[in-house]
């Protein structure tokens, strides 16, 4: 009966390590990533109302799958991006991930973001448009004044994109 118990438990075991070891992420992924351009309808831009790319698109993408998002912009609901969510990430080819969003409250459905790697850049593509983001070492400092003055023109005037 030992020997059933010692037997079964080690291949428990290995399964757990199979499972948690089966996730396939290549290293070019780990790291700080922020957008630098966008195209839409036939327009470059390297930013938003005078706010670069870069302030309202980053996050960091972690060896564990998970994802976290950042954002220079000192507004409480996009300071808290992180709340109430899990942010992961898993590599679906060999030059490609989705980035998934889950509201762990369950109010809204699950959100998903497919981006390829591309000459050394994460690519989201969709009709036409793009958005180029790069891997960075550090963050690209930002100055809170700038940024906290165009999200409340805004905010004030309703200009939503």
């Amino acid at each position: 009966m030992k020997r059933l118990v010692i037997i079964t438990a080690a291949a428990l075991m290995l399964m757990c390590c199979a499972i948690g070891c089966g996730a396939k992420r290549d290293k070019k992924y780990i790291g700080k990533w922020e957008a630098t351009e966008m195209m839409m309808d036939g327009t470059k831009y390297t930013d938003m109302l005078g706010v670069p790319l870069s302030a309202l698109f980053s996050f960091e993408i972690k060896k564990d799958g998970k994802v976290i998002w950042r954002s220079a912009v000192d507004n409480k609901v996009i300071q808290n991006a992180n709340e109430n969510v899990d942010i992961t990430w898993k590599q679906t080819g060999d030059d490609s991930i989705q980035i998934k969003v889950t509201d762990l409250k369950g109010k809204e459905p699950d959100n998903t973001m497919d981006m390829k790697y591309r000459d050394g850049m994460l690519v989201i593509e969709e009709e036409g448009s793009y958005i180029n983001i790069t891997k960075v070492d550090e963050f690209t400092e930002i100055n809170p004044d700038d940024i906290n003055a165009a999200a409340g023109v805004i905010q004030n005037f309703g200009i939503t994109g």
